[in-house]
């Protein structure tokens, strides 16, 4: 393949796909996301923000609009809930036991919300008293962190990673890395956070839902960017199984190593299921099985290099089929625990897999090869060729999962606040 064919990020087109879905119907299999209709405007506005075409460029009004329907969703009591029409009036959240629990405020909800009015210059009108407070009821004495508070005044929803990492985002975005009260309000349970977190890492190194489950590359990045963000990873120059550097506390992962190593060993090759005769080159029955997604995955088995394979994607657990999203999770993660572990994977093989393979002509990315593109595999798509610094998209925070400018945005405006 010469290099003017070399496939590459069609950017004019991806900016067309998230345009569309900013100012157009979606299509009628997102009525079943209404509740989570704010993860989607943060994965469109990101988007757009990576590709240079962020609210920034909007006018005044269209910023203004959209700032005013994320604060219909931020709740009387703390946080936000994931839809307009999942938010009740004022005078409906005193009735019952305060009404906390009649559609609650969510944590996801709540991080998506404020990433989402970072853009659109909203983080002041956030109540971040009454947020803070409420991220404080949702703790288990084991640590780990609830979804919502119920109508009864119980923890609802799962106790696993990603409520975790959510948790920590929205404390960093409204409080910083300081432990203990700040402001007069009382600070989360660190300690016991950070032992549910150390609990879920695995055998082989990957870390699982909660402890003594399977190890997943989501759950993974959820827990070290929660780590991250709590100041309880080692810095690069320290050592990878000693205490943190600056205080005695011990790191967050038990063994950072085994976790690179269980990392780097999601890549796995993509081949055509057959050649034709004619000098190696696909014929059109097996261009056409290629687009459709007929390819067999490859494994990594130790010892055996990957350097020569044209196509790598991930996968999220042992003997797993690839997903565009992994690329993100595991990209995400070697990035976090430090820009040389991100060297690790084969960034050739894997921009090929996503240009070639996962990247839609109408823009956006599919979940696999012949999938249709969808916002949160083309956010993540995205995000992963930011984290290996494509040309033309913005300089990318892997823990945040959004631009460096965003991040430096969100820090000034809480200083100033």
């Amino acid at each position: 393949m010469s290099k003017e064919e070399e496939p590459r990020l069609d950017i004019p087109q991806h900016i067309k796909y998230w345009k569309r879905c900013l100012l157009t119907l979606l299509p009628t299999q997102y009525t079943s996301t209404d509740s989570s209709r704010m993860t989607l405007a943060f994965f469109i506005l990101s988007s757009l923000d990576l590709l240079g075409a962020g609210p920034d460029t909007f006018t005044t009004a269209q910023r203004t609009s959209i700032r005013g329907w994320i604060l219909r969703c931020q709740h009387p009591h703390g946080g936000f809930c994931g839809s307009p029409n999942h938010r009740f009036p004022d005078a409906y959240y005193g009735e019952v036991d305060g009404g906390e629990g009649m559609d609650p405020a969510n944590l996801p909800a709540t991080y998506c919300a404020l990433l989402a009015l970072s853009f659109v210059d909203g983080l002041e009108f956030v109540n971040r008293a009454k947020c803070l407070k409420w991220l404080r009821r949702l703790q288990r004495e084991d640590g780990s962190f609830g979804e919502f508070v119920t109508q009864d005044g119980k923890i609802g929803g799962g106790c696993d990673m990603r409520y975790c990492y959510v948790l920590t985002t929205v404390r960093w975005m409204l409080r910083g890395e300081a432990e203990g009260t700040v402001g007069g309000i009382e600070d989360i349970n660190v300690e016991a956070l950070v032992g549910h977190l150390r609990a879920g890492q695995t055998y082989d190194g990957g870390i699982s839902e909660s402890s003594s489950h399977e190890a997943h590359a989501g759950y993974t990045y959820c827990a070290i960017a929660s780590l991250s963000f709590l100041n309880r990873l080692p810095n690069t120059s320290s050592s990878l199984s000693g205490p943190v550097a600056g205080h005695d506390k011990l790191p967050g992962l038990t063994n950072i190593p085994a976790t690179i190593h269980w990392l780097v060993s999601r890549q796995v090759g993509y081949r055509e299921e057959e050649e034709s005769d004619e000098g190696g080159e696909l014929s059109q029955r097996d261009q056409r099985n290629a687009l459709a997604g007929v390819y067999k995955d490859e494994p990594l088995v130790p010892g055996l290099s990957l350097e020569d394979e044209e196509f790598i994607g991930f996968n999220g657990r042992c003997n797993k089929n690839v997903d565009t999203c992994y690329a993100f999770w595991v990209g995400g993660s070697l990035d976090i625990l430090g820009s040389s572990y991100a060297n690790l994977i084969n960034k050739p093989s894997i921009r090929s897999f996503l240009f070639a393979l996962t990247q839609h002509r109408i823009g956006g990315f599919g979940k696999h090869p012949g999938s249709p593109p969808d916002i949160y595999h083309s956010y993540l798509g995205l995000a992963a060729l930011a984290i290996m610094k494509e040309p033309g998209l913005k300089p990318f925070d892997s823990a945040l999962c959004c631009s460096k400018e965003q991040r430096e945005n969100i820090t000034r405006v809480r200083t100033e606040n």
